[in-house]
């Protein structure tokens, strides 16, 4: 594209009000305007954006249809011209909304697909919208109206996390002082990071990361007093990235400095000697940032050492690894929009042992979309990187040339959008209103300026006819997806007001409130499940015999429902497997059989298919089974049914299986630390059936303190406390130890665990 040929930069460039065929506001939907910016502010700010509560979801139905009904009013008044956004980003919607809608037919889970689908369609429609709105003079003040609202945002998130955790943290502190226990602020623990008011520190700081750039470039391109207000907000914004204590947002800050260092040679009249020094200071602040932050400096210390450990490095792997099965299965269509985590534990590889058991997301943009949408999610975000940067190569003349303010303000939002495309990789955001809104109004304006000149034969006038039919085409299809979301609304008030009336004492009502949001959205697992977990529970607690079966009876119906909704959940089977043990082992093992193929290390579901197998007359399979759980989840020593219930007789044999598994396991070279595991649950498994001097030996080669003093109180001796590593254990012997401070000794154990 030749650059004459390029909408112009410059504020004195014609926009479309000077240019002699502008629209009036009727035109532009001005009101419409107004309320899909509300809307937009209004959930930047709600804490409800990630779990979506009633009547929220309403406004936030709403806020998806608000573009797509802005920019069918606006297509009836204006020629088509008007929204293209050139530079081959046409065909890449057109492209997208293909991959769209094979994905949407070709998923196993079309609700959630449908669901999802409008999600799309709301975001091209805004992106859309928003062009087709864009004037030089509106430009500016757009990306102002953002900055304003980045502000607002920060001294929100920033004073909600001082007054909601900082200071309630400071004074339980100062408490535990009473009881010797010195503390300090440990951002450390996921409740002490600000995830205001987004619901997740990680959707903060993918925020932060795209709007800190942007009150950069505003305060670089501003004068007087505003100059310093958009200073100000940079740096209250780097402290509040700080306390999400995000390391997805610290990667991306730190990645921000590549797109600063080229804009400052490029825009910048500052000599090398000066920027140079700048660029390098900021870098080590940058470092700086990173070594203080325990968590930060602790994980890189780690991965230098080849020791990826557990938590979110390790997860991360997992979730991509199951991201890239997923897509797959599918490559040319994906699996459906919001089929990840429907799908998660089908995919989830053996190796993952306990690790990331269920989520939500796969914690990365790229995993995320090739499973849900194949080629389409997979390619097209950096095939439309690349289409931006092919039109900034070829345009860069009349970029670099522009007016410098422009010129800063482009490179902001570029930047922007770069750092956000970093921790993109390690996080998935696309369904945050707020997070998306910023990405939309960004390429908004990118494209707005790079785009060819409109063909001024084309602006002025209505719209041809055929133009026109669409829109009304466009009309009746948002219609039918509106008559398409009423009911699961309808189903979404249900099942709100059944959980009132569950909390307040009438499970009746929760029960009629619940199958009738069932008969709404048949294709949702949710209401099913949870009726049966409600009525299993209710079940346990009533006291007549023959209520007990038939409120179990029926929460068995509803898993089995719920389980051919959405198959792949071990939470289903594994209920199910349960209800069914006492009238149905044989049932019981399938269900059960099916969860340990889903998760074979989750903690229970191999006891219960143990359970399962010896009501079902194969003990030998029963001790196999249990033995393999005691190996995962030593705690199930202490189940009442091994000790003094119908399994007690197993529990010799389970005994010395798993000592065979120790000895098999251990034989080979394995790592010290699994070898240690593994030795501490065979010093407990001798413990707890009376070997002492087995135990002894087991605890003394896994160099257990704690099981060595236990061991020696149990034999009447008075171990020396002071030698044991501070934390619950210790304070729980000098519980036993000192019978006349116990209760203060187990609050002190208690405090030292959380």
């Amino acid at each position: 594209m030749a650059s004459d040929t390029s909408q112009p930069l410059s504020p004195e460039s014609p926009s479309s009000e000077s240019s002699g065929f502008a629209f009036s506001g009727n035109a532009d939907g001005n009101l419409l305007v107004l309320l899909t910016g509300g809307f937009y502010g209004l959930f930047t700010f709600l804490s409800t954006n990630i779990t979506i509560v009633w009547p929220w979801v309403v406004l936030w139905q709403a806020a998806l249809i608000l573009p797509i009904v802005w920019l069918l009013w606006q297509l009836w008044y204006k020629p088509l011209a008007h929204f293209r956004l050139g530079n081959g980003f046409d065909w890449l919607a057109a492209i997208a909304l293909l991959g769209l809608g094979l994905s949407t037919l070709a998923t196993q889970f079309h609700q959630s697909g449908v669901w999802y689908g409008i999600g799309v369609l709301s975001g091209l429609a805004a992106l859309y919208g928003l062009t087709g709105w864009l004037t030089a003079e509106r430009r500016r003040w757009l990306l102002k109206a953002q900055g304003y609202l980045a502000l607002a945002f920060i001294v929100s998130s920033l004073g909600q996390w001082i007054w909601r955790i900082y200071r309630p943290e400071v004074q339980r502190l100062a408490a535990l002082r009473d009881y010797e226990l010195e503390q300090s602020l440990n951002l450390n623990l996921l409740g002490l990071r600000n995830w205001f008011p987004l619901g997740h520190q990680n959707y903060v700081a993918g925020y932060l990361i795209l709007v800190l750039p942007l009150l950069v470039g505003l305060a670089l391109t501003a004068s007087n007093w505003q100059r310093w207000l958009w200073g100000a907000s940079t740096l209250m914004g780097l402290i509040t990235l700080y306390t999400t204590n995000s390391r997805g947002g610290f990667l991306a800050l730190f990645s921000l400095l590549l797109p600063a260092l080229i804009g400052i040679i490029l825009f910048s009249q500052i000599s090398r000697r000066v920027w140079l020094p700048l660029s390098l200071g900021g870098a080590a602040m940058i470092a700086l940032f990173v070594i203080i932050n325990p968590r930060l400096s602790g994980s890189l210390a780690a991965l230098s050492q080849g020791d990826v450990g557990g938590g979110a490095v390790i997860y991360r792997v997992i979730t991509n690894v199951i991201g890239w099965r997923m897509g797959q299965q599918l490559p040319w269509a994906g699996l459906g929009g919001g089929s990840a985590p429907l799908l998660f534990q089908r995919y989830r590889p053996f190796w993952a042992g306990r690790e990331a058991e269920l989520h939500y997301q796969l914690h990365s943009t790229p995993a995320q979309l090739w499973s849900e949408f194949g080629i389409w999610g997979g390619l097209l975000p950096f095939v439309a990187a690349g289409l931006l940067a092919i039109a900034l190569w070829r345009q860069r003349s009349r970029v670099l040339t522009a007016e410098r303010s422009i010129s800063i303000l482009h490179w902001s939002l570029l930047s922007g959008l770069w750092g956000y495309g970093v921790l993109s990789l390690t996080d998935y955001q696309l369904d945050i209103i707020p997070i998306v809104g910023v990405i939309i109004l960004y390429l908004a304006v990118l494209l707005f300026d790079l785009r060819p000149t409109v063909d001024p034969s084309t602006d002025g006038g209505n719209p041809p006819k055929q133009q026109r039919l669409g829109v009304l085409g466009g009309i009746g299809l948002l219609l039918a997806m509106m008559i398409w979301l009423v009911p699961l609304h309808r189903a979404w008030a249900n099942s709100a007001a059944g959980f009132v009336a569950l909390e307040k004492g009438n499970p009746e009502r929760f029960v009629v409130d619940l199958e009738q949001s069932h008969r709404l959205a048949p294709g949702e697992a949710y209401y099913p499940f949870m009726l049966g977990w409600v009525l299993g529970n209710i079940g346990d607690q009533v006291t007549d015999p023959q209520t007990t079966a038939a409120l179990k009876t029926e929460a068995a119906q509803w898993f089995q429902t719920a389980n051919e909704i959405s198959p792949y959940q071990e939470f289903g089977h594994s209920n199910l497997g349960w209800l069914e043990l006492p009238d149905d082992p044989q049932a019981a093992i399938a269900q059960f059989a099916q969860s340990v193929e889903l998760i074979p290390a989750k903690a229970g579901v191999l006891y219960g298919l143990g359970y399962s197998l010896f009501a079902n007359g194969q003990p030998d399979l029963a001790i196999e089974a249990i033995a393999l759980e005691m190996l995962r989840n030593p705690i199930v020593l202490t189940q009442r049914s091994l000790n003094i219930g119908e399994l007690s007789e197993l529990l010799p044999r389970v005994s010395e299986r798993v000592e065979t598994l120790i000895s098999d396991i251990t034989e080979p070279p394995v790592s010290a630390d699994l070898e240690r595991l593994l030795v501490e649950i065979l010093g407990t498994l001798y413990w707890w059936n009376g070997d002492l001097s087995g135990a002894e030996a087991a605890w003394t080669v896994a160099d257990d303190p704690i099981g060595l003093a236990i061991l020696a109180t149990a034999q009447g001796q008075t171990p020396d406390l002071e030698m044991l590593p501070a934390g619950p254990g210790k304070f729980a012997l000098q519980a036993w130890q000192d019978p006349a401070n116990r209760r203060q000794w187990l609050e002190t154990a208690w405090l030292s665990a959380e």
